[in-house]
């Protein structure tokens, strides 16, 4: 089991700690701290806007898929398009 904390420093206490303890109980667990620049981990403002067009436009231009379409037919077609 892998799980990942992000926390400033002034927010580890001990009772963070116990529930570490209590979560990897009987377990070896490998502990890594690493400063984390969150200048650097934030997208320009309008890169942003540009991921949420993207995210409209694609919403806007997928296809319609009927619930009668016989789905299993367009996989199978698909990995065997010469009917073989």
């Amino acid at each position: 089991m892998q799980t990942t904390y992000r926390l400033k420093a002034k927010e580890i206490s001990m009772s963070f700690l116990k529930s570490l303890k209590t979560l990897f109980e009987g377990q070896e667990v490998e502990i890594i701290v690493k400063s984390v620049d969150q200048k650097k981990e934030r997208l320009p403002k309008e890169a942003n806007k540009g991921l949420l067009q993207m995210i409209k436009d694609n919403r806007q231009n997928a296809p319609v898929i009927s619930p009668n379409m016989d789905i299993r037919g367009l996989i199978d077609s698909a990995h065997n398009p010469d009917g073989i």
